[in-house]
């Protein structure tokens, strides 16, 4: 069971380095001004963010400050009272149709006058009148002279008759007395509905212009993405077609190379080879002349196995004549018998594939047992190739020692080829210790056919 868990984890970890190097590389192919644009959409994103909340704040504040004003207008037409001692009849009933004259209606669903000890002097309700509460904090802002304003919940007592509301707003306005000191405070409580449908509106409005600012923003960014991509692909396409020309003119290359070794030097070998055995014949046994004439034999049999090795490399190179898995399995016998690694080799498919994907799977191969004999200090190595989701994969496994990070020329020089033919290359540890060589290239239906 840990066991179990280790692979998945690691098979994570693996997971979440792949798809990291691919953002890097999907980065750093956006070039200059790709990175600008990505960068300036998402600041424009947030700053839009922060504006749209930031105008619903502001729009809120100035809402209430403006209906603050409106009260404190239509408090100044209201007589002059007095909290220093009990207001008479004759004053609260005065004051009384004067607030619901100016004040009371509409939004406006209650007026208190509060007194600096915290005693309401009038309530267009009677039976709060004469009743002591401790002062809210935006009541005793007003009493220091400014303006207090705030959504109540209406949880404090002085609110009990109030309460089946649910909120209200509070505005407390200082009354100055006669000697220009804030005698008293007049709170008004309006209903928020109103508030609310306005803020509701502003918000919409704001949120729908952001809203198609950005959609804006995002079809020019978009249209710019689709340009670059497209450039993209036909760059690619460029450098694929080069690739493959380069790949038919090495092709031909090669095939002249290994004509020319195998007709104008191997076969004068053989008929240098043939002559020193036809005068070594005619030689006694006891001749010196012919044991040196079987020295110079030997040198020219090493000659030969020389060429003739070097030769079957060039044409396993083609991966044409032979076809994929032909020349991976002689890489693998050659392999065995100059090595002392224990090598198991499977093929399943790709059928049908085409020159450059067998020709690049193979020096794919060759790359990765030649590290291993190198490095990796193995004694077994597990060489697949198979067809994964329209790709061609290659795993060579070995129970060495582990990578250890370092890529050397060959490893990324046959990783760029895989890159530009649009598959990749992968090292990782293999989930039982040792190394994982991972390589794929896209399958026929993908533009290789």
């Amino acid at each position: 069971m840990d066991r179990v868990h280790r692979m998945n984890d690691r098979d994570d970890q693996r997971q979440s380095g792949r798809v990291g190097s691919t953002l890097r590389r999907d980065w750093d192919e956006v070039g200059g001004l790709g990175r600008i644009g990505v960068i300036g959409l998402g600041l424009a994103l947030v700053v839009t963010i922060v504006l749209g909340f930031s105008i619903t704040r502001a729009a809120r504040g100035h809402l209430l400050d403006a209906r603050a004003s409106m009260v404190e207008i239509a408090i100044g037409e209201l007589p002059f009272f007095s909290v220093d001692e009990p207001p008479g009849v004759a004053e609260l009933a005065a004051l009384d149709s004067a607030v619901r004259i100016h004040i009371l209606g509409g939004e406006t669903v209650r007026v208190k006058v509060w007194a600096p000890d915290g005693t309401v002097a009038y309530s267009d309700l009677p039976e709060l009148v004469g009743q002591r509460f401790e002062l809210s904090k935006y009541a005793e802002v007003a009493f220091a002279g400014g303006m207090g304003t705030q959504v109540s919940d209406l949880s404090d007592p002085a609110h009990e008759p109030d309460r089946s509301r649910g909120e209200l707003i509070e505005f407390y306005i200082p009354v100055l007395d006669e000697s220009g000191s804030v005698g008293a405070v007049v709170e008004v409580e309006q209903d928020v509905t109103g508030l609310n449908d306005a803020l509701a509106r502003i918000a919409r409005n704001v949120w729908l212009s952001i809203g198609i600012g950005l959609a804006v923003l995002g079809v020019f960014m978009t249209a710019l993405g689709i340009a670059r991509a497209r450039d993209m692909n036909r760059r690619r396409r460029q450098v694929e077609e080069l690739l493959r020309s380069s790949y038919r003119a090495q092709e031909e290359e090669r095939r002249r190379i290994v004509g020319a070794l195998h007709d104008d030097i191997g076969q004068p070998l053989y008929r240098v080879l043939y002559g020193l055995e036809g005068s070594r014949g005619r030689l006694g046994a006891d001749d010196p002349v012919a044991g040196e004439l079987g020295h110079l034999q030997g040198v020219v049999r090493e000659m030969d196995d020389t060429l003739r090795r070097e030769l079957r490399i060039l044409q396993v190179e083609l991966a044409a004549d032979t076809g994929l898995d032909g020349a991976l399995a002689d890489l693998v016998d050659v392999t065995r018998r100059e090595t002392d690694l224990q090598v198991t080799f499977t093929i399943t498919g790709p059928n049908p594939s085409t020159q450059e994907v067998d020709v690049e799977i193979y020096r794919a191969a060759r790359e990765a047992l030649t590290n291993v004999r190198k490095h990796a200090h193995a004694s077994r190595v597990t060489m697949t190739v198979y067809e994964d989701r329209n790709r061609v994969v290659l795993d060579v496994i070995d129970d060495g020692i582990g990578f250890g990070g370092q890529r050397g020329l060959g490893l990324s020089t046959t990783r760029q080829r895989f890159e530009t033919l649009g598959g990749d290359i992968e090292v990782s540890e293999s989930v039982d210790g040792g190394t994982l060589f991972r390589a794929w290239l896209p399958g026929m239906s993908e533009g290789n056919g």
